[in-house]
C-alpha cells in the first residue's frame, strides 16, 4: 500500500504528475492510496520560520499517513520535508519519515527489479536539472537518471554539481534579483544542451524554468515523461 501526498501546490497546479504517478505506481503492482485529512506537507512554514505551523501539519500527516505501508511524495520539495518530521511530530515523525520515498527512487527500483517496462525506443535527449531537494538534500541523483533512459530518453548533464535554479521553496520571492541570477546561469546551460525537453522532480523547479524558458521548450517530471513513454509504447503511437 502507497499513500500518495497530494500536497498545495500539486493537486491543483500539476495534476498530470499525480496521474502518472498513481498510474505508474499501479502498474508496478502498489495499491496507491490518496489517504484522506492530509494536508500540507509544512515544508513552506518550516522555511518561514512559522515552527507551529509547521508541527501543527506534521502532526495531521502523522495520522492521516498511519496505515501505508510507504508514502509517496512527487515534489521533492515535499518527499525532503517528509523525511525530516521526526524533527516535527516526534517518535510518530519519526516512524513516518522511515516509511517515505520520492517517487523517483520507488520507480526506479520497480524498473530495476523488472515491475516496470523500459521503452527500446529512442525519444531524443533530455537535459536533466536536479533539485536541491533531491540531489542535495536527499542524495537522490541516479534514479531520475534510470526512469528517464527507461522512457526512452537520452540524458544530456546541464551540470554536475546541482547548481540552484534559485526558486528554492518561498525564497526566490523574497529574494528576486538573486533568484533571477540563478535563473538566467541554469537557462544558459539548459540552452547548451540542445535539448527542447527539461526533465525535473519538483514542483518549484519546474515554476521557475518554465518562466525563464522560451514557449518552444517543455519542463516535466520524469515519471510523467516515463508514464506518456509506457501509454505510447503500449498504443504503436511512436516510431
Amino acid at each position: 500500500t502507497a499513500a500518495l501526498l497530494l500536497g498545495c501546490v500539486m493537486e491543483s497546479g500539476f495534476p498530470q504528475i499525480h496521474v502518472a504517478t498513481i498510474e505508474t505506481l499501479q502498474r508496478a503492482g502498489y495499491r496507491v492510496l490518496t489517504s484522506a485529512g492530509q494536508t500540507c506537507c509544512g515544508a513552506l512554514a518550516a522555511h518561514e520560520g512559522a515552527a507551529l505551523d509547521a508541527r501543527r501539519l506534521a502532526q495531521r500527516n502523522v495520522a492521516a499517513f498511519a496505515g501505508a505501508d510507504i508514502v509517496i511524495a512527487d515534489a521533492a520539495g515535499c518527499s525532503s520535508h517528509l523525511k525530516e518530521y521526526g524533527h516535527w511530530a516526534g517518535e510518530d515523525g519519526e516512524d513516518l519519515a522511515s516509511r517515505v520515498r520520492d517517487v523517483t527512487e520507488i520507480v526506479a527500483e520497480a524498473i530495476e527489479a523488472g515491475w516496470l517496462p523500459a521503452s527500446n525506443i529512442d525519444r531524443g535527449p533530455v537535459a536533466v536539472q536536479d533539485p536541491c531537494h533531491l540531489r542535495h538534500a536527499q542524495r537522490i541523483v541516479d534514479q531520475p537518471r534510470v526512469v528517464l533512459r527507461a522512457a526512452g530518453y537520452r540524458i544530456v548533464e546541464i551540470d554536475t554539481d546541482g547548481l540552484c535554479c534559485g526558486a528554492a521553496g518561498a525564497w526566490g520571492l523574497l529574494h528576486p534579483e538573486a533568484s533571477d541570477a540563478l535563473a538566467k546561469l541554469k537557462i544558459s546551460r539548459i540552452h547548451q544542451t540542445g535539448s527542447t525537453i527539461v526533465a525535473s522532480a519538483n514542483v518549484g523547479c519546474e515554476m521557475q524554468l518554465r518562466a525563464h524558458l522560451g514557449g518552444w521548450y517543455r519542463v516535466a517530471h520524469p515519471v510523467e515523461l516515463y508514464w506518456e513513454a509506457v501509454v505510447e509504447d503500449a498504443a504503436g503511437t511512436v516510431g
